[in-house]
């Protein structure tokens, strides 16, 4: 047994929305695994383990206590997980600091562009998850792209030793877990997602440095939440005019798709009589707000969706174009995002 088996047992728990107990066991690592007790069953032998895991003061004060609920979920995942040949004899915490699974740099491993690639397409993932979760696409529209990154993330992973904790090999596997019934919100199913990459990613993040654009909490528009991270990756990655002109483009494209993702012409009427095209972002997301938001109030929010489009539009014709142009690009395109997320329900709790 190794610190894989205590991936086995937190996976368990996340699959019984033990999403606490988990969350504790994944600051553990485990000091000791041996046979203190043996008999026989038969022709069986059955081996009683003692089990010791170390972990910070916090945790330790948590688990040392055999009656806190959290513990006992801890011992029943490890009992749930041993084969039928061992059996948890004795379970015990000692308090110490933990170690990080992923190394911080990896020597001659992964490359930091490598590195970003892999956390990219990690976010992507979660994103794709979601989305198809939450009344986005269709799983047959893009389960062939999810099984391609699921590889593309895997083989990077190898080569840092590291478990890709997702163990949903196709996302019919995932439709299975959050339809039946364990995930019956789409605020639940976030959260589910959310917790299952998140130890893995703050230990790749412990070798890049701090992205300038945060990532945000997906949209459940797949094209709008696929353009928001290659926002960040290119932000990131840019160093010239050229680099930073395309950070506005690519802004641009995101609100495009944002102004596709929300406007109905059946539902949303022109004031004019005019019916916008299809990359008329900006008549688009005027429409929207005018008939989402009735009354004086939604003038603000109309010129503020106005104003970050016009941003982007204008970075992306600027020759003369820095850092700042760019990362404020970025902010507005994103503040836009969420602000449309928000006023669409996208972002209600219990939807």
């Amino acid at each position: 047994m190794d610190q894989s088996s205590l991936n086995d047992a937190i996976q368990f728990l996340m699959e019984g929305n033990e999403a606490e107990a988990a969350r504790l066991l994944r600051a553990c690592v485990l000091e000791n695994f041996e046979a203190i007790d043996s008999w026989r069953d038969g022709a069986r032998q059955l081996d009683g383990i003692l089990l010791e895991v170390a972990c910070p003061r916090a945790i330790y004060e948590i688990l040392v206590d055999d009656d806190d609920p959290r513990t006992k979920s801890v011992v029943n995942a490890f009992k749930a997980i041993f084969p039928s040949d061992l059996y948890l004899k004795r379970f015990t915490v000692r308090a110490a600091p933990t170690r990080t699974p992923v190394k911080k740099k990896p020597d001659g491993v992964l490359t930091d562009a490598e590195m970003k690639d892999l956390i990219a397409a990690i976010e992507t993932q979660k994103a794709s998850m979601i989305a198809v979760a939450t009344g986005g696409p269709r799983i047959n529209d893009v389960n062939q792209e999810y099984e391609t990154r699921r590889q593309k993330i895997k083989r990077a992973l190898d080569k840092l030793s590291a478990a890709d904790p997702n163990p949903y090999a196709e996302l019919w596997s995932w439709y299975g877990k959050w339809s039946d019934g364990s995930l019956p919100t789409y605020q639940s199913r976030r959260r589910y997602i959310a917790d299952l990459y998140q130890p893995l990613l703050d230990a790749l993040r412990l070798g890049t440095r701090v992205t300038t654009v945060q990532p945000s909490d997906p949209t459940g528009w797949a094209r709008v939440d696929r353009s928001v991270e290659k926002i960040i990756r290119t932000l990131e990655t840019a160093k010239n005019e050229e680099d930073f002109q395309a950070v506005a483009l690519i802004c641009r494209e995101a609100i495009i798709s944002l102004a596709q993702a929300v406007y109905d012409p059946e539902k949303h009427k022109s004031f004019d009589g005019v019916k916008p095209s299809p990359t008329d972002a900006k008549r688009m997301l005027e429409i929207f707000i005018a008939e989402t938001l009735k009354g004086d109030s939604h003038d603000y929010q109309r010129k503020f969706a106005k104003a970050a489009f016009d941003l982007a539009v204008n970075l992306q014709h600027r020759r003369t174009a820095v850092f700042r142009d760019a990362a404020l690009c970025a902010e507005a395109t994103r503040s836009v995002i969420n602000v449309i997320a928000v006023i669409s329900g996208q972002r209600d709790p219990d939807t």
